[in-house]
């Protein structure tokens, strides 16, 4: 494969004997990991290596077809790139939290995030101002079913004037030139230019200055791209926090060897994740604390938006410190810890939705707080579920309004009495 010239020369300056090595892992294909949901996927893939950096990351020794795997659409594993799983180690060890995900679709570090946060560790706000990126998000989080996230489309500068000092986790996974994926898509390495770097850069910096201001005293700021650019890495990050007072930098102290560490202006570190030294694609994470206030005040307490007033449970048997509220025709769920940390102003959300027309919505069947034992359950066979999957008719006998849908023991959906039963759409089910 011919690079193109000039990233060629400085990634040849950098990596130095590196170079060759660097080349021919970015020839092989990539491998396949996997993050299993704390709950719903504990127990798979017992043999699979791990990955170092995420109890629940693992490297599949092929790469299976998810279409088709019960346990993919049950959201019982996410499929993410293990270098981007390492996000977590700068997490704050206290709990409840308020985070922000800045760009979040399709929504990888946003399960992540959910992971650590679980049902009473505080509340995410997934935002993605693409609207057709913002389909995938909603729908990869509603499987994923940990119901402590409010899905937003603002643009971070909206934030930032809205919510300054409001977030004790702020992470920007900023859109870049895209160098780590070229192994997964060889394509885009014939289209790129140097160009492309210094207007990601400057895209950057906007980003960078709107995720700084959301930064609470004592919260972190989380940076990362999927680029080896240091334009678009340690040189953005230098300009906005080198020698600022009020910032300093968090260090991964037990790094693993394979991954790069390096130091940039103003005492930073950054780590970069090449695919001849780890199992993941491309990657760069560095991160900034802010300076602690001197007296570490009480959070302040909001009036949740007029749009998520609490309402009745809906008529499910659901388990769990949960608050259920009424979007329109939707009744959607969040945890009690998220729906204590609401910001005042936010009306155009989403949530995990559990109820809709009278009937469950394809996301409730998916919930590990929803108690089986009390539902009617159907085992599909193996051509019913492929039935399933292509949105054809499944015909049961139902015995009650709907009964929860099964394939080798993961739910996957619902089978409405007298109406097709469909897998999707997830939030309009």
């Amino acid at each position: 494969m011919n690079w193109p010239e000039a990233f060629a020369a400085r990634m040849q300056a950098r990596l130095g004997p590196e170079w060759e090595a660097f080349q021919e892992a970015l020839a092989k294909p990539p491998r396949t990991t996997i993050r299993l949901h704390p709950e719903k996927g504990k127990h798979l893939y017992p043999e699979a290596s791990p990955v170092s950096w995420h109890p629940r990351g693992r490297v599949l020794a092929e790469r299976p077809n998810f279409a088709l795997e019960p346990a993919w659409h049950a959201g019982a594993y996410y499929v993410q790139e293990a270098s981007s799983m390492s996000v977590r180690v700068f997490l704050p060890e206290r709990r409840p939290l308020r985070v922000i995900d800045l760009s979040a679709a399709p929504g990888g570090k946003s399960t992540l995030l959910l992971d650590e946060l679980g049902l009473t560790g505080g509340l995410l706000i997934a935002n993605d101002p693409d609207s057709h990126r913002r389909a995938a998000l909603a729908e990869n989080l509603a499987r994923w079913a940990i119901p402590a996230y409010l899905i937003t489309g603002r643009d971070p500068a909206w934030w930032a004037e809205h919510y300054t000092s409001a977030f004790d986790v702020v992470l920007l996974d900023a859109p870049c030139s895209g160098e780590g994926l070229w192994r997964k898509t060889p394509s885009l390495s014939q289209t790129w230019r140097p160009e492309e770097v210094h207007f990601c850069s400057r895209r950057q910096r906007r980003l960078l200055s709107a995720a700084k201001t959301l930064v609470a005293p004592g919260g972190h700021l989380i940076y990362s791209t999927c680029t080896f650019a240091p334009e678009e890495n340690e040189d953005n990050l230098s300009a906005f926090l080198a020698e600022d007072p009020e910032w300093f930098p968090l260090r991964w102290a037990d790094h693993p060897p394979q991954v790069v560490e390096i130091s940039y202006a103003g005492g930073g570190w950054g780590y970069y994740f090449y695919p001849h030294r780890t199992i993941g694609e491309g990657f760069f994470l560095s991160a900034w604390q802010k300076k602690p206030a001197p007296a570490r005040r009480a959070p302040a307490k909001y009036k949740a938006p007029p749009a998520l007033r609490p309402v009745k449970r809906p008529p499910l048997p659901i388990e769990g410190p949960l608050v259920f509220f009424q979007q329109g025709e939707t009744i959607s769920t969040l945890t009690e810890s998220a729906y204590r940390l609401l910001l005042p102003g936010i009306e155009k959300m989403e949530a995990l939705p559990l109820w809709r027309h009278h009937k469950p919505s394809h996301a409730a069947a998916l919930l590990p707080a929803l108690v089986g034992e009390e539902l009617p359950t159907y085992e599909l066979s193996a051509e019913e579920f492929y039935q399933y999957l292509r949105r054809q008719p499944v015909e049961r006998a139902l015995t009650d309004a709907y009964g929860r849908a099964v394939r080798a023991g993961f739910p996957i959906g619902w089978l409405y009495k007298g109406r097709p039963s469909l897998p999707r759409p997830y939030l309009s089910s």
